[in-house]
């Protein structure tokens, strides 16, 4: 990554995915050349080379997070987006990378969680708190709100999430006001 780029806050979102690293800041998602997380070279022709696209959605859609699941998610303020190659098991490469909405929810400036099959976020607005996960009538993921039967759950907004798997599965979530909201 450039140095110019790294003062203009590029990347606001870093994953590993598919053998990629994966960096991602304002509207554009680099993968590295496959297998080869520090190299970004241009240069490496066929399918390991390096993936650098913009999402195109709007001039201020920032990427919050992403998400490795069955789809590497990138999460927007405006929308939840599935990076897909043209076959459902078909590795992303340079020539099958394909950019479609999962959601228009948008995400607020938390970082999202895997757990097991889905992914948790914390919606654009902080209040609420919504679930990725794979829809097969749709082929694509789909969001669920987690909070539609205690939407005040939220107030005044969510600032962190954390996962804790044992005993059980429960998800924590830090509010603006020191207070912690949990989900089982």
């Amino acid at each position: 990554v450039a140095v110019g780029a790294a003062r203009r806050g590029f990347p606001t979102a870093i994953e590993f995915y598919e053998g990629r690293l994966w960096q991602a800041g304002n509207d554009r998602v680099i993968g590295s050349v496959s297998d080869a997380f520090a190299s970004f070279d241009e240069e490496t022709e066929g399918d390991s080379g390096p993936i650098n696209r913009t999402l195109a959605s709007g001039p201020v859609d920032v990427i919050n997070w992403l998400l490795p699941m069955q789809r590497l998610i990138v999460g927007t303020q405006g929308a939840e987006v599935s990076c897909r190659s043209d076959a459902f098991d078909e590795p992303l490469s340079p020539t099958n990378f394909n950019l479609k909405d999962a959601s228009t929810q948008g995400s607020a400036n938390v970082v999202a969680s895997k757990v097991d099959t889905r992914g948790v976020f914390v919606q654009r607005s902080g209040l609420r708190v919504y679930e990725m996960k794979f829809d097969f009538s749709s082929g694509d993921y789909s969001a669920d709100d987690l909070t539609v039967l205690v939407p005040e759950l939220g107030k005044p907004g969510f600032s962190h999430l954390a996962v804790q798997r044992q005993p059980d599965t429960r998800l924590h979530f830090l509010r603006s006001d020191g207070t912690v909201a949990m989900l089982l």
